[in-house]
């Protein structure tokens, strides 16, 4: 698990100048913590996607960001999910 301060616990413990170099270095280069990795990833997906795309058109980072959530369910009920999806694509298709 992450460690995280809270808000009041970030202005106690750093100074307004400390806080000004961070904002400044998340701005040029990312978001600093875990999430960093994240974003590093959805911008090498966005070089990759750029040559493929219609003219004109260019990639956008959310587009390539992956959003992380825990599930509200349990494995086995996320397993049997899969499965009856499974079932489903296998009828729709004539193979079983």
């Amino acid at each position: 698990m992450a460690w995280q301060m809270t808000p009041g616990e970030v202005l106690d413990r750093f100074t307004s100048e400390e806080m000004i170099r961070v904002l400044a270095y998340q701005n040029l280069y990312g978001p600093v913590g875990p999430r960093r990795l994240d974003v590093l990833t959805a911008r090498l997906g966005m070089d990759v996607a750029a040559p493929h795309m219609k003219k004109g058109r260019m990639p956008r980072l959310k587009d390539h960001l992956v959003q992380w959530s825990r599930p509200r369910k349990t494995g086995r009920e996320l397993l049997e999910m899969v499965k009856s999806l499974q079932a489903g694509f296998e009828t729709k298709g004539g193979q079983r």
